[in-house]
């Protein structure tokens, strides 16, 4: 099971751009919570600092620090967006939806996942937020 423990927190807290090349970026602060039912014990709130691609904080599929998950059926209304995921780590499929909420200097969101790992149910949720800090930075370097 820790296989998805380990990357898709790596895929909400590293909402850095996933961009094939170099695009000016600025800093963003992102706090994320997962809560996994009938885990022993609750996971930690975390907050980092990323890179992300200018304008791309609206598109999950520019905003998604893991390349093993695929956005589809992406849909915007306003400044709402939402969208389908799929993640394929080592064969080992994930499946879920999630929806953002922006505004000019933040944004908050929601995840649902489920599937299995290590032939075991496992569904997440996870929350997030977003606020722009400020300060140039390459997006693909923060990849790296």
């Amino acid at each position: 099971m820790n296989k998805f423990f380990i990357a898709i927190p790596v895929m909400m807290i590293g909402l850095s751009g996933a961009v094939a090349h170099a695009v000016p970026g600025e800093y963003w602060e992102i706090s994320s919570k997962m809560n996994i039912p009938g885990m022993p014990f609750a996971m930690p709130a975390t907050t980092s600092k990323v890179c992300i691609p200018k304008g791309g904080e609206n598109d999950p599929s520019k905003t998604s620090g893991d390349k093993n998950c695929q956005m589809s059926d992406v849909k915007t209304s306003g400044n709402k967006v939402s969208w389908k995921a799929r993640c394929d780590h080592n064969g080992e499929i994930m499946t879920g939806v999630g929806e953002q909420t922006s505004t000019a200097n933040s944004y908050t969101g929601k995840m649902q996942l489920s599937g299995k790992s290590e032939g075991q149910d496992v569904s997440m949720d996870m929350s997030y937020s977003g606020k722009r800090i400020g300060g140039a930075c390459d997006s693909e370097e923060m990849m790296a």
